[in-house]
């Protein structure tokens, strides 16, 4: 009934995060990023609206559509929610090195992203633009070896949020189940 299947899965994210090189290098890296990061934000947020017409709709304060094709962006809160998210992700790089830790904080900003109707597969969809703005930002000192890195931190990330996303869905099934019960 919309809900999933029945039979109880474990969902759980990978238990290690990265390699000792790839948290250096994407901590290194970090540390170029939060010298701008209202800039390199607002990069990715408008390279992301941009391509990704279909999440436009999960930020009403910051998208207006004026039509299929056209939009137009909210700039202040544009730069309010990429220091949000940019703040969050300088939050993450500090601790690569205490996967608990980091854990927990994915599964909060998971649960976060869940209650306001983002869908798991919609979590990749960004990394597009954060692997241009990196490009960008890095030039030719973005290589393989970074490109690899700042990946693996991202599809870490994704895969906690997804599993704290997808409990989440299921915690809400349950409760509205109990409540049809009743």
């Amino acid at each position: 009934m919309g809900c999933g299947n029945s039979r109880e899965t474990t969902v759980s994210p990978r238990k290690t995060c990265m390699q000792p090189r790839d948290i250096e290098d994407v901590q290194n890296i970090w540390a170029i990023v939060a010298g701008q990061k209202e800039k390199f934000g607002v990069f990715v947020y408008n390279n992301f609206l941009s391509n990704e017409k279909e999440v436009r709709k999960l930020f009403p304060r910051l998208v207006m559509e004026n039509g299929k094709e056209k939009f137009s962006v909210n700039e202040l809160e544009l730069r309010r929610h990429a220091l949000l998210v940019m703040d969050g992700l300088g939050l993450a790089v500090e601790c690569l090195k205490d996967v608990d830790k980091l854990r927990h904080f994915l599964h909060i900003v998971g649960v976060r992203h869940s209650r306001v109707g983002v869908k798991s597969e919609m979590m990749m969809k960004l990394y597009p633009a954060t692997e241009d703005a990196l490009r960008k930002l890095l030039g030719r000192n973005f290589n393989n070896r970074i490109r690899r890195a700042w990946r693996a931190f991202f599809d870490y990330i994704v895969d906690c949020m997804k599993t704290a996303m997808i409990q989440e869905e299921r915690n809400a099934c349950r409760e509205q189940m109990k409540s049809m019960v009743k």
